[in-house]
């Protein structure tokens, strides 16, 4: 199967719900595997929250991709990793952004 048919398959966990769908894939090329999935889920949210699998965690590719474990399972392994985006940024380096 190649990486392009993959993008944008839809991903179920071990109950087959929905938890969203591949956005990416990390591939280390030493040693031609994959190293992680990150998987974009399903809802709005202020934040970008994308959850980052392991191929241990992949139970089957077909139609879908289906895990061997739960969404609560991917969750909580993910919250350490959440990441806002947005930039904080001071407002006195914008104004020095602005100037130069």
């Amino acid at each position: 199967m190649k990486i392009s048919e993959l993008i944008g398959k839809k991903v179920l966990d071990d109950n087959a719900n929905e938890i969203g769908k591949i956005q990416d894939i990390d591939i280390n090329l030493k040693e031609n595997t994959i190293s992680e999935i990150t998987i974009n889920p399903n809802e709005l949210s202020l934040r970008k929250v994308n959850f980052k699998i392991t191929p241990e965690m992949v139970s089957e590719v077909g139609d879908y991709l289906l895990l061997n474990i739960s969404k609560s399972e991917i969750s909580k392994d993910n919250e350490s990793k959440e990441v806002p985006d947005v930039e904080v940024v001071n407002p006195s380096e914008l104004e020095e952004r602005n100037t130069s």
